[in-house]
């Protein structure tokens, strides 16, 4: 008994330790064969998850370095297909305003990389986001982080010049990308886009990260490049005002003709393109297409118009320098109207016997009918051809369109041999007929002639190599340049001119040029026109259905020009 009294403390503390290694024995048991499928398939769910960083799109600024566009920081809402379970679809959707569906499909595109984020929502802020923070604890695989958001500080007076941004739909872009799609913003994009980076951690079973991932390192973000233009936000503001007081569509463009400059490009009706970037809704998308008047629709130069009389200044050089016709000459007189066969080619008026600076003082129609018979439509069309007409003039203005030379060739194609003759000639010697022209091409006009065939190509990049004159022959002669600008000037100064009510009470010297297109409806007004002093100004200016240019665009490019002067100290 004594003996066995000695050994319990080891008898007692072998019975425990065997006691406490079957119980591990059972457990490892119960681990690794009962359950052993279960925590196999949780622990091939630990994986590398890479987060894709967006970087922030370039600064777009104007001439005096005032922000036109730029990213600010804005929530996104996130999920990873591998670590998401679908049965909590019908809840994302609801807190993120979704269509029933979306969620899923969304996952369903993105299975390709499962354990990569996808985005679901963007550009949300605090108020939107709050209600699924609060039950990401209940949603594994959905995350919350920052994202750059585009911001457009003026967005209607330059949603056409800029464009905007929407999610990249190309191969190899991941979901959530922003490119270009229109304007600047796409054409510039390979600049303004950046590089984003990469972020990779390890996670577990349930989205839980467990640590950096200790292979390849982070990629940080590299941001795009910004982008100075050469327009002056405060001439585009007074010029998309003055347009919106004609209460119809219409463009300005205006250019520095010294040096190409386009200073302002404006277009109505605008749009706001911020609500592209935030991801627009099904009622702003159709309250855009119900507006008939189409404000996606960048006027300044996609838009084409009969240039109707301000092509006068191109048909008069081509007369003088040709040696058609001297500044002296005077053809038979204008009575109303000139017969040509069976058909009459009217005048908006009696001008009676006119000199070519009195043609375009007093915008005569007749006078340009009785010239222009002195040569052919193909050597008009390849004269025209030299001010950059029938051809792009700029560079990245997406979208811009190169108008329409009609020659021969055009004709007989259009009409058949037989099916045209010297009256369309009468006609595009006034700027109507088959002729084309977009407000860009008609503020170049105004500037080769101010500059005397001296302005370089226009761009809208500030930083840009200065290009060859558009004019790149010696076409014009010195004394038919001599008389256009006479005659331009006469269009403001004579009481007869058509300009000289819209400018008798300004304080600018402007050398101008009506015009009247006929078109379907209420004519087109339009004015084109140039000032030496204080700043050396090519303008155009059209307003669609607006009447007569003399009426109407006129008062609007002395306004335009005289507030922006004004609020230069200029004037």
């Amino acid at each position: 008994m004594y003996g066995n009294s000695k050994n319990w403390p080891f008898l007692f503390f072998l019975s425990v330790a065997l006691v406490l290694f079957i119980l591990l024995g059972v457990r490892l048991i119960y681990l690794q064969v009962i359950k052993g499928e279960y925590y196999r398939g949780l622990s091939s769910q630990n994986h590398i998850r890479v987060i894709v960083t967006p970087a922030p799109r370039g600064v777009i600024s104007d001439r005096n370095a005032v922000i036109l566009a730029d990213s600010k920081p804005a929530f996104i809402v996130s999920a990873v297909p591998s670590e998401f379970n679908r049965i909590n679809s019908a809840l994302v959707e609801q807190q993120l305003g979704m269509s029933e569906g979306e969620m899923n499909e969304i996952l369903d595109e993105a299975s390709a990389v499962p354990h990569r984020p996808v985005v679901l929502r963007e550009g949300l802020g605090v108020e939107k986001v709050s209600s699924i923070a609060e039950d990401l604890y209940r949603i594994p695989g959905v995350m919350i982080d920052v994202a750059p958001l585009r911001r457009y500080h003026r967005p209607e007076d330059f949603c056409h010049i800029l464009g905007y941004v929407g999610l990249a739909d190309t191969q190899g872009s991941f979901r959530g990308e922003v490119t270009g799609r229109t304007g600047l913003e796409l054409s510039l994009n390979e600049i303004l886009s950046g590089i984003p980076g990469l972020k990779r951690e390890v996670v577990d079973a349930l989205g839980r990260v467990v640590e950096e991932f200790r292979g390849a390192s982070s990629e940080d973000t590299v941001p795009g490049g910004n982008v100075a233009l050469t327009v002056d936000a405060d001439l585009q503001r007074i010029a998309i005002a003055e347009l919106e007081q004609t209460g119809m569509p219409g463009a300005v463009v205006i250019i520095d003709y010294e040096n190409g400059d386009i200073l302002c490009a404006a277009s109505i009706p605008t749009f706001n393109p911020n609500m592209f970037a935030r991801g627009i809704t099904q009622d702003e998308w159709n309250a855009i297409l119900d507006n008939q008047d189409n404000p996606l629709f960048e006027r300044a130069w996609a838009a084409t118009y009969p240039p109707a009389s301000t092509f006068k200044v191109i048909t008069a050089c081509w007369l003088l320098s040709e040696g058609l016709i001297s500044p002296d000459y005077m053809p038979n007189p204008c009575y109303g109207s000139l017969t040509l066969g069976d058909t009459d080619f009217g005048c908006w008026t009696s001008h009676g016997r006119l000199n070519v600076v009195q043609a375009l003082e007093q915008s005569c129609d007749v006078f340009f009918y009785r010239t222009a018979q002195l040569g052919s439509i193909d050597g008009f069309a390849e004269y025209s051809a030299c001010f950059g007409m029938g051809s792009r003039v700029a560079d990245v203005l997406t979208g811009e369109k190169a108008g329409l030379i009609p020659d021969s060739d055009y004709l007989t194609r259009a009409y058949g041999s037989d099916g045209w003759g010297l009256g369309n000639l009468l006609n595009i010697s006034i700027g109507q007929g088959e002729l084309l022209a977009t407000p860009l091409q008609l503020a170049v006009i105004a500037g080769i002639i101010a500059s005397r065939g001296e302005m370089p190509h226009p761009g809208i990049l500030l930083q840009r190599e200065i290009q060859n004159p558009v004019l790149s022959s010696d076409v014009v002669t010195d004394f038919a340049f001599d008389t256009v600008i006479e005659g331009m000037l006469r269009v403001v100064t004579s009481r007869r001119g058509t300009l000289y009510n819209a400018f008798s009470d300004s304080s600018l010297d402007f050398w101008g040029k009506t015009g009247t297109a006929e078109c379907p409806g209420e004519n087109h007004a339009l004015v084109i026109g140039f000032t030496r002093d204080p700043m050396p100004l090519a303008i155009s200016v059209v307003v669609e259905h607006g009447g007569h240019g003399s009426s109407v665009a006129g008062p609007v490019a002395e306004r335009i020009l005289s507030s922006y002067f004004a609020e230069r100290g200029e004037i």
